[in-house]
């Protein structure tokens, strides 16, 4: 990421706790950003975060390095809080009584956000089942089962893991703080836990997945459904539990926080509207015995798999940079692709999955994929870089990372915080770079 330094003048808002003794001031920032827009964008929410007011842009967003305040105390401070924090904002103002001397206010947020009572409801959220089988109510059983959204055994987390564990990429809210908001690796996951959730009730998990969690990919139409829909319900079970926490959140924020988190909000009711619509394609798929009515496009892959993940999007630019559809766009209906690893009898593979209603966009996306990897020859990177810049849900192979250069490292870790950071833009080619190449 780039270092950027701005400047903007500032005034307290009625709640700030400084507002009694401040008429106005200066936030002078230091801001880790992939773009001029982001590294605005972000020090505008940490000022209002804090409870100032930006009234106008003194110095707009420029590219810094340390040697630029190697004579400045203070700045070089901040500069060097910045790499550590991700930003750094140094306040000065002048008083109401136009005599007291302020050249520094100091950085207390008031804000009545508890980070404590936001981790609780998350937890609460995350562990409270429901069973979610197209027949839900009918036969089932009193326990939520803990379901595994990546198969554990027939060579899938079993296959990558070393003594029982795997790596994962992790959001947690302490690491981010000491990361610049970026994604970290946490070590030594214990496979038995590793991309559970309680979204069926024991019965429904054990009756419907059997074909897929008893025996490899062949692969069937039944099999394929079955795994498109398990990574349907699992992203669906995440989702509503995120939007409801943002709700529960959103009555403590304030000013241009409330209203970055308004918006995510009102993309995630999108999300959850478009999959919902697609989950009763498959309900409708599985209850009627329909398998045909879903698409797939299998790639299989030799030797010991290096990652197993499970997952969805909704494909917005393709291989080749091209859009094919319009994320933003509240009133279109989204194209969405499932994709996974599953066992196969020589290896593994990767399994793309979709229902018909979605082969416009899906059908496109592939060929995509197609062409990037036959005119660079490079189809096993660009499914890397596919599953890691779009799929959260997702196990490392402790022996195979520990291989990768930090270099390596460093950008599958910029890919996966790609789709983390509510201020950074989605590039057009995100797709089309190759991990580990410059």
């Amino acid at each position: 990421m780039t270092t950027f330094f701005l400047q903007l003048k500032i005034a307290p808002s009625l709640t700030n706790q400084h507002f009694d003794l401040v008429e106005g001031g200066y936030a002078t920032c230091w801001v880790l950003a992939d773009d001029v827009q982001s590294a605005y964008v972000k020090a505008v929410f940490y000022v209002e975060k804090s409870d100032w007011i930006p009234l106008e842009t003194i110095t707009s967003p420029v590219e810094v390095v340390q040697k630029h305040f190697h004579d400045k105390d203070i700045e070089s401070a901040q500069y060097a809080k910045a790499q550590h924090d991700g930003i750094a904002i140094h306040y000065e103002g002048w008083a109401r009584d136009g005599q007291t001397e302020m050249d520094s206010i100091p950085f207390r947020p008031s804000s009545c956000f508890r980070l404590s009572d936001y981790l609780k409801k998350q937890k609460t959220l995350s562990e409270k089942g429901r069973c979610l089988h197209y027949d839900a109510g009918s036969n089932c059983s009193d326990t939520i089962s803990q379901a595994h959204s990546i198969q554990r055994k027939n060579k899938s987390l079993d296959a990558i893991a070393l003594h029982g564990n795997v790596y994962m990429f992790s959001a947690e809210i302490g690491g981010l703080k000491k990361n610049q908001g970026r994604l970290f690796i946490k070590k030594n996951c214990g496979i038995k836990k590793v991309s559970t959730f309680p979204g069926f009730c024991h019965h429904h998990d054990e009756e419907l997945f059997m074909p897929i969690d008893r025996q490899i990919l062949i692969p069937t139409d039944q099999q394929v459904t079955l795994y498109a829909y398990r990574s349907l319900c699992r992203e669906l079970f995440v989702k509503e539990n995120a939007y409801n926490l943002i709700e529960s959140q959103l009555p403590m924020m304030k000013g241009t926080v409330r209203q970055v988190y308004y918006e995510r909000q009102k993309g995630m009711a999108f999300g959850l509207k478009n999959l919902k619509r697609h989950k009763k394609y498959y309900d409708n798929a599985l209850k009627n015995k329909t398998y045909h009515d879903v698409r797939y496009v299998l790639f299989l892959l030799g030797g010991k798999p290096c990652i197993a993940f499970s997952g969805l999007f909704f494909p917005d630019y393709d291989f080749l940079g091209r859009k094919l559809q319009n994320l933003g766009d509240h009133n279109s209906q989204l194209d969405l692709i499932t994709f996974c690893t599953a066992p196969v009898e020589d290896g593994w593979g990767i399994l793309f999955a979709w229902h018909k209603s979605s082969s416009n966009v899906c059908i496109e996306f592939m060929r995509s994929l197609a062409t990037a990897g036959y005119n660079d020859g490079c189809l096993a990177d660009l499914l890397l870089r596919l599953a890691i810049s779009n799929c959260e849900n997702l196990a490392l192979a402790p022996k195979w990372w520990e291989t990768l250069s930090e270099v390596q490292q460093s950008q599958m870790l910029d890919m996966a915080t790609l789709w983390t950071d509510i201020f950074c833009a989605i590039k057009t080619t995100y797709l089309s770079a190759i991990p580990g190449r410059s």
